[in-house]
């Protein structure tokens, strides 16, 4: 008799585990918003602002795969200012200036918050 009851709560408990053991293997979540945010800041690369080129903002993924990049201008004192999607965004930096070294770790991920935020971009020293 026990090990029948022991095999009756095994067989209830199973689907219950398993459920258990599942939950950390589930992805992060994505973000779908379509609500949009201003981003500012500013690029430098060897310790001085990037003069010239552009920031472009990537808001695609899973859930919004044909979100539109964005791209704005860097001013004369490295700043930009561009409004994007909420959510996770790759970001990138064109330049004239570039060289081989910068362009390799230029790619960057910032999660805009809704109301926006400040994403100063920092390009590694040669």
């Amino acid at each position: 008799m026990r090990d029948g009851q022991i095999s009756r709560w095994a067989a209830m408990a199973s689907p219950f585990l398993f459920a258990l053991a599942g939950c950390g293997d589930a992805p992060p979540p994505v973000s779908s918003s379509t609500a949009e945010a201003t981003v500012t800041g500013t690029v430098k690369a060897n310790g001085s602002p990037v003069t010239s080129g552009e920031v472009v903002f990537n808001p695609a993924n899973i859930a919004r795969k044909t979100a539109p990049i964005v791209k704005a201008p860097l001013g004369k004192d490295g700043s930009y200012s561009i409004k994007t999607l909420v959510g996770e965004n790759q970001v990138s930096v064109s330049s004239p200036s570039f060289t081989t070294r910068e362009l390799q770790y230029n790619d960057q991920m910032y999660d805009v918050p809704s109301g926006g935020g400040t994403f100063d971009i920092t390009l590694p020293k040669q």
